[in-house]
């Protein structure tokens, strides 16, 4: 059902109009998906050089131009990008898939199948064992034998004079405000120890400089609400960070926290109750880890609600002894294991034998 359209890959060098037109219409399709404003040319420069530095592929399928109304817009759209997941005992190389979309114009027609498909078949020859998303919905990508595994918690957090900690947080460190513009040398130090600390951790894209810079990728434009601090340990190194917003609901202000990084528990800790010390606002809205060590450390740990569990890396294992020689082992044994891979990639029965 797809002999009507052309199945191509960007490229963001080609200064002619018509590639130029291809990669406006790529972006829109995107933009489309996810119920985003219509790209501006500042915008799509910024997207374009992020793409560039994380050396992403973007392909798309787009309707021949013999039909009548044949768009450089396209139908359907797939990019992706390598970088480097913390599997708790090494670094391994992941692919990670961003932007598939597929036009409401051109639903069950195996599109999204076709896409998917043909790029698992690609990572595998590229020796990539292992390929990740986030899925903005629950039922699309388990076809394709990706599954859960990381989920997140929504959480409301009471910042007024219950936010006690039992302990205060005294191992010398402390935290600086600057501006969002010029944190991001620290930030980017305080997030490259947290990813070698932490297991499951995702080395993280080049639009989060953008970002923690004070551009707002949905909006278009300059966020001037955005507010930064850093937390620095006892030896003057960063060793966390946070990023938020304080917006007005009903007749009190809100901290919206948009990313919190702790290298260490001390750390962590620390900046939630730099949160909670905001002027004037009464409460803190974010997305934590399900691990978050901040309600062991109060007094109160109902000043913590949990308003919603959702789900936040799907992982996909496409060569199953090097994904699984990669992870840490607590005991000695011998499991057998079968899988079942109706693509064919992990399909097969492992031996797992773990010692010392």
């Amino acid at each position: 059902m797809t002999d009507d359209l052309d199945f191509a890959t960007l490229d963001l060098d080609d200064e002619s109009p018509e590639a130029r037109a291809r990669v406006r219409g790529w972006v829109e399709a995107m933009h489309r998906s996810f119920h985003l404003s219509s790209p501006t040319e500042e915008h799509l420069e910024k997207w374009a050089a992020v793409q560039r530095l994380d050396h992403a592929v973007q392909r798309g399928a787009w309707e021949r131009p013999a039909l009548p109304l044949a768009s450089p817009i396209p139908v359907a759209t797939f990019g992706y990008f390598d970088k480097v997941l913390n599997t708790g005992s090494s670094m391994l190389p992941v692919r990670m898939i961003s932007d598939v979309t597929v036009s409401p114009t051109h639903r069950r027609r195996g599109l999204m199948r076709r896409l998917m498909t043909d790029h698992l078949d690609e990572a595998v020859r590229d020796g990539l064992p292992i390929a990740v998303l986030t899925a903005s919905e629950g039922a699309i990508y388990q076809r394709f034998g990706f599954g859960v595994a990381t989920t997140e918690q929504s959480v409301r957090i009471d910042t007024s004079a219950k936010f006690r900690l039992r302990r205060p947080v005294d191992d010398g460190g402390r935290i600086v405000l600057l501006e969002v513009g010029e944190a991001w040398e620290l930030v980017r130090t305080a997030y490259g120890k947290f990813h070698e600390a932490t297991r499951g951790s995702l080395e993280r894209p080049a639009f989060y400089e953008t970002w923690l810079r004070g551009y707002d990728w949905d909006e278009q434009s300059e966020d001037r609400a955005q507010r930064l601090a850093v937390r620095l340990d006892a030896d003057g190194e960063p060793d966390g960070f946070v990023a938020w917003k304080v917006k007005g609901v009903k007749d009190a202000f809100e901290v919206q926290v948009a990313d919190l990084i702790g290298v260490t528990p001390e750390a962590r800790i620390a900046l939630w109750q730099f949160v909670a010390d905001i002027d004037l606002a009464t409460a803190a809205v974010a997305r934590t880890p399900n691990l978050d060590p901040l309600p062991l450390a109060l007094v109160d740990h109902r000043v913590v609600q949990v308003t919603g569990r959702p789900d936040h890396v799907w992982v996909r294992i496409l060569d199953v002894p090097a994904a699984l020689s990669a992870r840490p082992w607590f005991a000695d044994d011998v499991l057998l294991v079968r899988v079942h891979d109706p693509l064919g990639h992990a399909d097969g029965t492992f031996e797992i034998a773990a010692a010392d």
